[in-house]
């Protein structure tokens, strides 16, 4: 753990050390920010049908309402995640969860649509500005030989917040009305903000990469109470250091491909996961089906997305890549297929909805491993928040295309097969990775605890 009796390697105390309670605590506190991030993405389509109606606009014209809130989510992966690598994890996400509470609460007092739309882009900044950085949070404080495991575990509070929200929704539009959905998702991170004020911490490999500041280290770590570091104690990071830009190390020692080729199943794997999120409830409620039945409907996709997404990286290290992601994508096609033939059932739209959120589950969760494994410490929260633009991007243009074929008069049935489609191409794209992965296995020692990267990839 240490080169001398003063020199102590982060790295090694975390990697080599038994998880402690505070470890687990930070990436418990990283899944309760996730968790409101899968509430809002699926409260905004069930209030749809009632907002729309408030403004007066057509459902088929709700797309770029729905896209509102995806752009601001690009932008705010992308860029929060650049800053997180310069200024800090925690910095940057208490910033972002003051976008998320302010806008989700102002979301429900919009009564145009220009100031709805203002108010979509800037809690999707929030939303999208929060996912680097408790995703590089998580990954910092897990062992290697948990990592992609713990990784996908905290994930998952993303489609449990998406059921939890299903339900939660479907008692609010029947008890209180759809305004309360956005009062409730904009109070509660906010108030979780103030506990995470005290309680997060900075990532120590950040501080140590970035600002080499020796007396914030050593006050981390006092609190994991399984190492006694001496007063005089130097600590030190056993990664490599990157100067200049870190969106160009995406793109050198290698990483080029990588970084291209993981951006393809980001792009598809939320883009079909968001369309049927968002536009489920359209499809069922021209079928005849209530909000609240909606609601409820809703709720499968978040608890097949949480299985899905929870189970990822464990799979992975045990399955490889392609033994678990390329059939993850392929049976999520299968099941959004069936979904468009099921929305004229609750039961049959419940089930095919769930499929689809356990299988795409699989296959983002999957993803977000891999780009949180790839990225060395300096770049992580710049790698995993392109990556995650990547998917907002998808998760803009998936509705779009969705409400464009609804506005022409397509049926469900048709719009879910050319959706389905971007799970073929993933499909792809997962080999095409997989075998740059296996490749590039020197170095990448993080999929398992003991064997390489590339040996858990290629298994």
């Amino acid at each position: 753990m240490s080169r001398s009796t003063h020199e102590v390697s982060v790295t090694r105390l975390i990697d080599e050390g038994p998880i402690t309670r505070f470890q687990i605590g930070i990436i418990v506190c990283c899944a309760l920010v996730n968790l409101f991030d899968g509430m809002d993405t699926q409260s905004i389509g069930v209030a749809a049908p009632f907002i729309a109606e408030g403004l007066g606009i057509k459902i088929a014209n709700f797309g770029p309402i729905f896209s509102s809130a995806l752009v601001g989510a690009t932008v705010g992966a992308a860029s929060f995640g650049v800053f997180a690598d310069r200024l800090g994890r925690k910095t940057m996400l208490m910033i972002a969860i003051g976008f998320i509470g302010i806008f989700t609460i102002l979301t429900a007092l919009a009564n145009s649509v220009p100031m709805l739309m203002s108010f979509r882009v800037l809690a999707g900044l929030g939303l999208g500005g929060a996912t680097p950085c408790f995703i590089a949070l998580t990954s910092e404080y897990a062992p290697a030989r948990l990592r992609a495991t713990l990784v996908t575990l905290m994930w998952s509070a993303f489609p449990f917040g998406g059921m939890m929200g299903g339900l939660l929704n479907s008692y609010l539009l029947t008890h209180v009305g759809w305004r309360a959905i956005f009062y409730v998702g904009g109070v509660a991170p906010l108030l979780l903000a103030v506990v995470l004020t005290f309680y997060l911490p900075e990532s120590i490999k950040f501080l140590l990469a970035r600002r080499n500041d020796m007396d914030a280290v050593r006050r981390i770590v006092a609190r994991f109470r399984t190492f006694k570091a001496g007063a005089g104690a130097h600590f030190f990071v056993e990664e490599e250091h990157l100067l200049g830009s870190t969106i160009r190390h995406l793109f050198t020692e290698g990483r080029r491909a990588g970084t291209l080729l993981l951006w393809v199943p980001f792009f598809m794997g939320f883009g079909v996961l968001t369309v049927v999120t968002l536009w489920t409830p359209a499809l069922l409620r021209l079928n005849g089906i209530s909000p609240a039945a909606t609601a409820f409907v809703i709720a499968f996709n978040g608890l097949g997305g949480f299985i899905g997404q929870s189970t990822a990286g464990r799979l992975m290290q045990r399955f490889g890549i392609l033994g678990v992601l390329f059939p993850a994508f392929l049976l999520g096609t299968a099941a959004t297929v069936g979904l468009g033939y099921g929305a004229s059932s609750v039961a049959l739209a419940a089930t095919f909805i769930g499929l689809v959120g356990l299988f795409m589950g699989l296959g983002t969760g999957g993803a977000i491993a891999l780009a949180a494994i790839i990225y060395p410490t300096p770049i992580r929260s710049t790698g995993v928040g392109w990556g995650m633009a990547m998917g907002r991007f998808g998760q803009i243009v998936g509705p779009l295309i969705a409400g464009a074929l609804l506005g022409a008069g397509w049926t469900a049935d048709r719009i879910m097969i050319v959706i389905a489609c971007g799970g073929l191409i993933g499909a792809l794209f997962v080999v095409l990775f997989r075998a740059w992965f296996v490749k590039r296995d020197a170095g990448l020692n993080e999929m398992s605890g003991t064997s390489s990267a590339g040996s858990a990839a290629s298994s």
